[in-house]
């Protein structure tokens, strides 16, 4: 079974949307931007108790009643084979044929004025020109009887979850249980003897069979007996956490402790269901409560384990995602009106054996509305130390600045082109040995073009690979590199970070660094280096730097 797109009309705040999903899915964007809305428009679909509650005016789109809600989700199943799409057939009967590949399920919630609700109706089939109402009892559908949904809130409380859920989590009828039940009984009988001899109950008993017999002469007296029964054992059970070493017992008052018992009676719940039904799990904010050790450790299992095999995330945190593979990140954002982008993300080979360093970097990129990537943190260091002179609140305006570290450019821009986020590149101006070893190449030039998709550059050969060479090459195809900083958001160097930054503040950097060669000093320790640097640099500094031609790029991410 393959999850494959999700449609939404007039439903909360999506006019008309229409997204591509996948099994693993991570929503993301700004607070109050809709994510949780995404959520229960799949949840209204899937899940009988969200579904039965019906739609108020303000689930439509601007409270437009006029128009029906509708939700459509479609799903591959043909892998004849697959257990999911087996339970899935096997509920739909006549609505599906055996060579049908892929599957929609449909609702639609027309408002009635009389009522004030709108009551879903479903339907399901392999065309949407031909779609089966589903058949219903009461509130549930025969899709009721496929799919079971695990929703974990980001604020799900502990207790309430263990006591609601234990007549699935303890089992009652284990026969050795009853010599247990037995010594309970004698002591529960034991106790409420205890109880009746207590003097506060004889001396009230004694009080009150006196006056009894002012209203009603007989010969009588008024016994006070305790009546605690063996019922609702598990009322008052509360879990613990029990270290190995230890034989005392703690209680999980930590938020991070809580949180990670709830995802483990919640895969327990699950194994309930595995059985007979898909498990669908919509989880909010799984970081809450937990720090980076914990969230990573989370990221690992949410991506890793069959058990989660149908997710629905949404999160604010790039730990979260720090094992994220297969899955379709999908950005909700405002233009216009509400829309969102999807891109499903797969580590490449090549990156399979850096894979935490790309996610992690990835991860923190796509949180931001703008990013301007470079190729180390020496560009880091001194791009921040600018803009928070410029413009101190860039990051609260979603401006980040990333490092690539190596990995490539073009798996980083491919990603946000997709999602919609805004980006810009600052490489350097590189040449390389050619493949007959005796001339160089414009390498730099031969990366634009690829993070382009064509050919703007020519790719010419030189002699030499000095400075002045770069320059050279640079000057000798500005027009063209100047059409591509505005058209397409890449800034090469004329050289590179350090030699771009003498040409503005060579005498500044002889005086701050004590050298008479600050590029070679620079480039020798380059971050060691650079953090001397921008400590010492003065506000006036940052704007010459910031109003440079070759420090374009931090003009261009502002905008």
């Amino acid at each position: 079974m393959e999850f494959k797109k999700i449609s939404i009309k007039n439903f909360r705040n999506f006019d008309n949307i229409e997204i591509d999903i996948s099994n693993k899915n991570i929503f993301f964007g700004l607070n109050d931007i809709g994510k949780t809305n995404f959520l229960y428009a799949m949840r209204y679909v899937f899940d009988k108790d969200v579904r039965k509650n019906g739609f108020l005016d303000s689930d439509f789109h601007r409270k437009n009643t006029a128009f029906p809600i509708e939700i459509i989700v479609s799903i591959d199943i043909s892998e004849i084979n697959d257990q999911d799409n087996q339970k899935l057939r096997a509920q739909m009967k006549g609505a599906v044929l055996s060579d049908h590949s892929e599957v929609f399920i449909k609702l639609v919630a027309e408002y009635n004025v009389q009522e004030l609700i709108a009551m879903p109706i479903m339907y399901w089939g392999s065309s949407l020109d031909h779609l089966q109402e589903i058949k219903q009892q009461g509130y549930r559908y025969a899709i009721d009887h496929v799919f079971n949904v695990i929703y974990i809130d980001s604020y799900v409380d502990l207790y309430s979850l263990f006591k609601k859920n234990i007549r699935f989590l303890m089992k009652r009828d284990n026969p050795d249980d009853n010599d247990i039940l037995e010594q309970i009984q004698s002591i529960v009988d034991q106790l409420n003897e205890n109880i009746s001899n207590l003097s506060g109950v004889k001396e009230f008993e004694e009080k009150i069979t006196p006056q009894y017999q002012k209203f009603r002469s007989e010969k009588v007296s008024i016994s006070i007996k305790s009546e605690i029964a063996v019922k609702g054992l598990y009322s008052n059970i509360v879990p613990y956490i029990k270290q190995d070493t230890d034989d005392n017992l703690y209680p999980t008052a930590g938020e991070g402790r809580k949180k990670l018992l709830v995802y483990s009676i919640f895969d327990l719940l699950s194994e309930e269901y595995g059985e007979r039904k898909v498990n669908i799990f919509f989880i909010e904010e799984p970081e809450n409560h937990l720090h980076k050790s914990l969230q990573i450790a989370l990221s690992q299992i949410l991506f890793g384990d069959d058990r989660y095999r149908y997710l629905f995330v949404t999160t604010h945190s790039p730990f979260v995602l720090y094992e994220m593979n297969g899955v379709s990140l999908i950005r909700i954002f405002h233009g216009t009106t509400i829309d969102s982008a999807s891109y499903f993300y797969k580590v490449p080979l090549d990156f399979e054996k850096a894979r935490k360093k790309l996610n992690r970097n990835l991860s923190e990129a796509i949180f931001a509305n703008k990013v301007l990537l470079v190729e180390g943190p020496s560009e880091v260091l001194l791009f921040e130390r600018v803009l928070s002179t410029i413009k101190p609140a860039y990051e609260v305006e979603g401006i980040y600045v990333l490092s690539v570290d190596g990995i490539g450019f073009e798996e980083y821009s491919k990603i946000l082109h997709a999602l919609r986020i805004k980006y810009i590149v600052k490489t350097d101006n590189d040449l390389r040995r050619s493949q007959n070893k005796e001339d160089y190449v414009t390498y730099s030039f031969q990366r634009c073009n690829k993070i382009i998709g064509k050919k703007l550059l020519g790719i010419p050969s030189c002699a030499s690979n000095d400075t002045e060479t770069k320059r050279k090459l640079y000057d000798e195809s500005r027009s063209t590199l100047d059409d591509i900083r505005k058209n397409h958001g890449i800034f090469l160097s004329r050289v590179d970070l350090e030699n771009d930054l003498d040409e503005i503040l060579h005498d500044e950097l002889c005086k701050y660094l004590g050298t008479k060669s600050p590029v070679a000093y620079l480039q020798k320790a380059k971050r060691f280096h650079m953090v001397n640097l921008v400590q010492a640099i003065t506000d006036d500094d940052c704007k010459r730097i910031f109003d440079d031609y070759n420090f374009a790029c931090l003009k261009e991410i502002i905008k």
